[in-house]
């Protein structure tokens, strides 16, 4: 992820403000919900390869706007992840989701 991250300095073309990395991501994040939009209309329902390849590509451009957003903000990006993880484990049901989703990946 370090790798990624300086890698997202080292292409950004200008010194973008907050706002204009903000703007770029939600255009980002349509374009991942338009490829999503596909699988209905275009691949009768059925995730191909050739679309997950492209939903993939876009939420690169996602996570390459994110990481813009917390390099301009001066936010380690691995903060983020442990804050979101303690909020997460905070909540009074966590325990009995968590315990959920491994029996039912278990079961699959």
């Amino acid at each position: 992820m370090e790798e990624f991250i300086e890698h997202q300095a080292l292409t950004q073309v200008k010194d973008f403000d907050v706002k204009y990395l903000t703007v770029g991501m939600c255009g980002e994040v349509g374009e991942v919900c338009n490829e999503i939009k596909k699988i209905e209309r275009d691949d009768d329902g059925v995730l191909t390869d050739k679309r997950l390849e492209k939903i993939k590509l876009e939420l690169g451009d996602v996570l390459w706007y994110y990481i813009g957003i917390c390099n301009t903000l001066g936010i380690d990006f691995n903060d983020i992840l442990e804050l979101n993880y303690k909020k997460l484990r905070s909540y009074d049901d966590y325990k009995a989701i968590v315990e959920y989703n491994k029996k039912k990946k278990a079961s699959n």
